[in-house]
């Protein structure tokens, strides 16, 4: 008899994603849009939210934060 381990899956949201590469700061740091970017790809390549939907989000949990912004994302 064979038994297979149910192993759940876990979709993270856009959210999620942002908020798990945000945690990584501070009240008052300043966050890179490249960077922020580059770690939401790295954590989940099939992410099909655009480059734009998420800095939005970025920027919207950053503030609320109290963390400054550079948007960097488009120097590339």
């Amino acid at each position: 008899m064979n038994v297979v381990a149910s192993v759940p899956v876990i979709d993270l949201t856009a959210q999620d994603l942002v908020s798990s590469a945000l945690s990584k700061f501070r009240a008052g740091d300043t966050v890179s849009t490249r960077a922020a970017l580059d770690a939401i790809r790295r954590m989940n390549p099939a992410c099909v939210d655009s480059d734009d939907d998420l800095v939005e989000l970025i920027v919207m949990a950053a503030i609320g934060k109290t963390m400054a912004v550079v948007f960097d994302h488009r120097s590339r």
